[in-house]
């Protein structure tokens, strides 16, 4: 489970603390289940949501229905900023990895908000911009780099936003299985099996049962800079 509460989010930074209070008081609270779907790909945009506690799976079908991770969202990130720009449509489908609670703005009560404190609309405008960077960035590696660079570039970035470190090593809180790591980094879930069953035999992860442990966080990183390991 997350332990960033959402006033503390990205999204309310310039808002003062009484203000942060309002706009989290508008919100309609949402508890899912373990794979429970939030939103649908396609489905009507009309919710602005904030995860509270939990991950939220955003991805998307490809043209042959094979599953594209976009992202993963934990405490304090959004989802369906695109609410605020009129899209019609979400783009991703949101999908809870664990136990999950979400606060949500429906379409008319972000539209006040965002009218009455023009802050509030800059970071999430922001937050959509940073959020098509990183999609950028991810188009690019796919294609300058290897599976094991990719690989333990995602594990990384995990770990920075969904990681609790117990001395040296690097535990990411949320479950994940081998599946969806290749559904992120574009590989196929038997190169990214041989990837992290060597990185287990030379010490630097441990994986069981959607649960990843990062051992050896400087040699991961490493890895990332390093073309001859496929």
């Amino acid at each position: 489970m997350g332990t960033l509460l959402p006033m503390e989010s990205l999204i309310f930074n310039g808002l003062s603390d009484a203000q942060r209070t309002e706009v989290v008081a508008a919100a309609r609270a949402k508890q899912l289940k373990t794979h429970e779907i939030l939103a649908d790909q396609g489905a009507p945009a009309r919710t602005f949501y904030v995860v509270e506690v939990g991950y939220l799976k955003l991805s998307q079908l490809s043209a042959d229905g094979r599953e594209v991770i976009a992202r993963i969202a934990g405490p304090g990130q959004a989802f369906g900023g695109i609410v605020l720009l009129g899209h019609p449509h979400y783009p991703v489908s949101a999908t809870a990895m664990q136990p999950t609670r979400v606060l949500g703005w429906p379409q008319a009560v972000l539209t006040a908000l965002v009218e009455k404190y023009p802050s509030l609309r800059t970071r999430i405008v922001e937050e959509i911009t940073r959020h098509m960077t990183d999609a950028l960035e991810r188009v690019q590696e796919l294609s300058t780099e290897r599976v094991s660079q990719r690989l333990a570039r995602t594990l990384l970035r995990l770990a920075a936003s969904g990681g609790r470190a117990e001395g040296a090593a690097i535990d990411i809180v949320h479950p994940i299985t081998r599946q969806e790591l290749a559904d992120l980094i574009g590989a196929t879930l038997f190169t990214v099996s041989r990837h992290l069953a060597a990185w287990e035999e030379r010490g630097l992860v441990q994986s069981a049962r959607g649960r990843i442990r990062i051992l050896q966080p400087a040699q991961l990183q490493a890895l990332t800079t390093a073309p001859d390991e496929d």
